[in-house]
This record gives structure tokens, sequence and C-alpha cells, in this order.
């Protein structure tokens, strides 16, 4: 009866760690269900890798496989992602996984995570940009074509705000450092599409108030009825000046933008400063002035533009504040799996795999093995 329920114990996961021959008991419709919560494998031959990967596989997990052997091959290549030994690792190996590790220190798997999660998040920002920018501008055209005024922006000016004015801020975006909120979320399903609601909120909301504020701009301009270089010059400051405050913004879609660090990017400091510069130029310098259609501002126009268009800071942390499940794609919850289980420090689980051993040695079943055990990580 002992050995019975031991085997039904083993059949539903009980414990923190099973061995090759425990495994080997359990039938193959009941694996995958029965290693949910099991944090170390020892003593398992290649075969055993093999099944795990594809019992984890069928639970919806990415499962990332480590070897160095040859036997490891087959595992290795039908793991989401294969990690070869570069040092010790044989050539086979190498060649059937998907990255391989050049120190063997399994830490430097977990900064390869971090980078991963940090560059899909990181797109996701600089879409929330490109599109609020984007949406803005054809509203503002949209919007006077409608109501038969003329247009706020020029077509030079449209030009230099989407070739000029958005590329390099965008494009240093996606270089952005990861941010710890994004580090302890829980890890996203493959399938998930990299274009969300979240995003299209922040994005449509930032592109209203960005619209909002340039119109407001230009209808204040125009109450003498006429259009001078001085209207669309006020309008085109302001346009340009929202979307740098927001690209401010787009820099992390949790934290407001007094919890970011200014020069933790250095990429996004070089981008903004250029396009600053870039934009003053077009408004002062004589032969620009006359290529963008510009004139020279006062530094009280610059200093209202200023204070209007740093609105979208406010927005962006009402939003951050207050609305975060609507426009968040990030989660933070403490990093557990879907089954509800902790994660242990590296030290319970090797005591775990310890007391197996003991385990093992007290029924006979063999002495404890020298060998340090091999991992099986699911990310």
């Amino acid at each position: 009866d002992d050995e019975d329920d031991e085997d039904m114990d083993l059949e539903f996961g009980a414990g923190v760690a099973l061995s090759g021959q425990e495994l080997d008991s359990i039938p193959p419709a009941s694996l995958a269900d029965s290693i949910m919560g099991v944090r170390v494998f020892y003593r398992v031959a290649p075969r055993h890798k093999l099944a795990l990967v594809r019992a984890l596989q069928s639970q919806g997990e990415i499962v990332a496989m480590t070897g160095d052997g040859v036997n490891d091959a087959t595992a290795l290549k039908a793991a989401d992602i294969g990690i070869a030994m570069g040092k010790e690792g044989t050539d086979v190996a190498k060649e059937a996984a998907d990255m391989v590790l050049a120190d063997d220190d399994f830490s430097t798997i977990t900064k390869a995570v971090a980078e991963g999660k940090g560059i899909f998040f990181n797109i996701r920002n600089f879409l929330a940009f490109q599109l609020s920018t984007s949406f803005a501008a054809l509203t503002m055209e949209s919007v006077a074509t409608v109501f038969g005024l003329p247009s706020p922006l020029n077509a030079m000016q449209i030009l230099w705000i989407n070739i000029i004015m958005d590329g390099p801020p965008a494009q240093s975006l996606g270089v952005e450092p990861v941010d710890d909120v994004i580090l302890r979320a829980k890890p996203r399903n493959a399938n998930d599409p990299i274009v969300t609601r979240a995003l299209m909120v922040r994005a449509v909301t930032s592109a209203a108030l960005i619209v909002f504020l340039t119109l407001k701009v230009f209808s204040n301009e125009l109450d003498d009825g006429h259009i001078p270089r001085r209207d669309t010059t006020m309008t085109f400051m302001t346009f340009v000046n929202c979307d740098l405050f927001n690209a401010y913004a787009c820099r992390s879609s949790e934290r407001p933008f007094y919890d970011l660090d200014p020069f933790g990017n250095p990429s996004f400091l070089w981008a903004v400063g250029g396009s600053i510069l870039g934009q003053l130029a077009v408004i002062y310098f004589p032969p620009l002035q006359e290529v963008f259609q510009t004139e020279a501002l006062g530094v009280w126009d610059l200093l209202y533009i200023l204070i209007l268009s740093s609105s979208v800071l406010m927005l962006d942390t009402l939003r951050k504040k207050f609305f975060i499940k609507y426009t968040s794609d990030s989660v933070v919850v403490p990093v557990v799996s879907r089954r509800g289980w902790s994660r242990k420090k590296s030290e319970d689980c090797a005591a775990s795999a310890a007391a197996a051993d003991v385990k093992m040695e007290e029924k006979g079943k063999g002495a404890p093995s020298s060998i340090r055990s091999r991992l099986v990580m699911a990310l």
C-alpha cells in the first residue's frame, strides 16, 4: 500500500525533485500534470529531457533546455530555446541549439531573458510613439479639411515632423534599458500580438491631446482671419514640442515621467538634443525659414508653447496612476508559475535534490551521485 501511495504521489507531482528513475514510473499520459511544481530533475537521461520538453510544451509553456552532449541534441532541437554549453559542449549540441552559452554560466541566461523582454516591450513603446504622432498629424489635417479651415501645417513642415523629428527619438526608444517592472511581470504568451488594446489606448489618447493643443494654438492665431508665417510657426512649434514630450513619456508604459532616469538612455538624450537643435535652426536660421515658411518666435511665445505642450506629461501621469489597467500590457505580480507554487532560491532546489538523494539511499535504490544534477528550466 505504501508503494501504491508513493506511485500515486509521483503521478500527481508530489515533492519538488524527481529523479530519472521516478520519471520512468509516471505514465506518459500523466507526465505533463505530474511535473508541474517540480523544480529539480536529477539523474536524468537524454530521453527524459526530451519527454520533459514535450510535456511542458503541451501545457503551453515556453521551454528552454540546456545540454552539452551529443545525446542532448534531440532535446535541444525540440525545445523552444535550446542552450548549448560553449566551453564543454560538443559541436553537435552547439549546432542543434538556438543559443550557445559562451561562459557556461547559468546566470547569463537570466541576462539574456531580460534583454529579450526589454526588446519586445521597447518595440511596443516605439509603436506607441509612432502611432500617436501619425494619428495626431492625420487627425489634425482631417479636422481642418472637414471644417473648411486652412491647413495648420504646410507640406515641408509635415515632412520635417515625420522624417527628422520622429525618426531619431523613435529609434532611441528601441535601446531603452530594461525596466524593473517588465522583469517582474509574468511571462507573456508567445502568441500575444505586438499591437494591443492598451497600446492603442495610449496612442489614441496622446494623439487626441496633441491634436487639441495644436489646434487650440492654431485657432488662437486665426482670430484676425489671416494666416501669416507666425501662425503656422506657432502651430508647427506646438506640435513638435508635444511630440518630444510624448517621446519622453513613451520611454515606459508603466512609470510616470518623474520616475524615469533622465540620463538612463544616452541615445535618447542625443536624439532629442539633435531634434531640438534642428527645430531651432528651422525657426531661426534664415535660409531654412524660407524653405519651411517660418519666422522667429519671441521668448514669451516659446515659454507659452513649452508650458502648454508639457501637459502631455500630465496626461501620461494620469494614465499611469489611475488607469494603468487600461494602458499597460504588464501586470506586476510575484514570480510564480501558472499552478501557483512560489519560486524558491537555488539553495532550496539544491536542498531538495539532496533530500531526494537521501531518500533514495535509505530505500536502497542507489547511492547519491557526486555529479551535479542537470536542471530543466521552463521559462
